[in-house]
């Protein structure tokens, strides 16, 4: 039986999720259709500039993303009560952002600071969304909809675009969420679309990659040696333990034996990032593999799963036994 999301996403307190959907269509959403030729490559494009521009209107930090040619990965940080800090003017002002149309268009900006000052006199307003620019699902909700309506614009037709609204995983610690980003990143490299990271188009291992690109050489291993934060570049930037050099490096390595399966033993500094994260060396690269089939709502220690079983008063949730695999101990 599925887990209604609204009992595993939580409304208050900050997490880490993995969010992902599918495209129902046979000509694909981004990819290139040998059976009519028509390529449409470019809504990788929308959709990652999309959801960077998303990550600046709701309380959602980006940290991996993977646009392939029918669908796409998402692993983001939720802060939910975050816009009750924000003041009634940045809350109509996102709001309009989420939502744009004609009145963004210059001529019209006397009309968009009526509906700006009018949208900040109701209250009711206001705290209704407040709530939503704190919500998962409006914020996949904006992501979803208008590329479905460019899509369909541009495929000349209607109906649906994707399969459902979108799937959704709750990452319980820090080790689920480093496993999650490195089975995000390595989507291209898994489909045997490339064999090189940097060349991992619309990912966010290439992103931080290409950052690195753009760092004055005397300064890049500054850059490696600092931990993780998202790549919305947000003053409050959530912050992950590991060195962004240690995830590049367990990335890599994953990514090599992926495409040469057997041909060479796993690094000592690739181990012991494994080992510091309470996973299992010898079982981390199969299980990040599978990642997507081997947990239902929820990913994480045994315990923490079993905790959140109690919490739905359900008897179990799938994932125990891919846990077992994955961590060391079951703390």
């Amino acid at each position: 039986m599925t887990v209604a999301r609204k009992n595993f996403v939580d409304n208050e307190t900050p997490g880490f999720y993995h969010c992902t959907n599918r495209c129902v269509r046979r000509t694909f959403l981004c990819g290139f259709d040998e059976l009519t030729g028509s390529d449409f490559s470019h809504r990788k494009d929308w959709l990652e500039k999309r959801v960077f521009e998303l990550a600046d209107i709701f309380s959602v930090e980006i940290f991996a993303f993977a646009v392939m040619d029918n669908h796409y990965h998402l692993v983001v940080y939720l802060e939910p009560l975050e816009p009750q800090g924000w003041s009634d003017e940045q809350v109509a002002e996102r709001w309009l952002r989420a939502y744009p149309g004609r009145l963004d268009e210059p001529e019209n900006a006397k009309q968009r600071e009526l509906k700006k000052q009018a949208i900040m006199g109701d209250k009711d307003k206001l705290k209704k969304y407040r709530k939503r620019l704190g919500s998962l699902s409006w914020f996949m909700g904006r992501l979803n909809e208008p590329l479905a309506k460019l899509s369909n614009q541009q495929d000349c037709c209607t109906g649906r675009f994707w399969e459902g609204r979108f799937s959704s995983q709750a990452l319980l610690d820090e080790a689920a969420v480093f496993s999650c980003m490195a089975y995000v990143d390595l989507n291209p490299v898994r489909a045997r679309i490339t064999k090189k990271l940097e060349e991992s188009n619309n990912t966010s291992i290439k992103r931080r990659i290409d950052e690195l690109k753009n760092i004055k050489p005397i300064n890049v291993q500054a850059h490696l040696d600092t931990s993780i934060t998202s790549l919305s570049d947000k003053l409050n930037s959530k912050i992950l333990s590991m060195p962004l050099k240690d995830y590049i490096g367990l990335v890599e390595w994953a990514g090599k034996s992926i495409i040469y399966p057997n041909k060479g033993s796993l690094p000592a500094n690739v181990r012991s990032s494994l080992e510091r994260l309470n996973l299992q060396p010898n079982h981390w690269l199969k299980q990040v593999e599978n990642f997507g089939s081997h947990y239902g709502c929820v990913i994480g220690p045994v315990e923490r799963i079993r905790d959140k079983a109690k919490q739905l008063k359900r008897r179990c949730l799938k994932g125990i036994s891919a846990a077992c695999q994955l961590y060391q101990s079951s703390s």
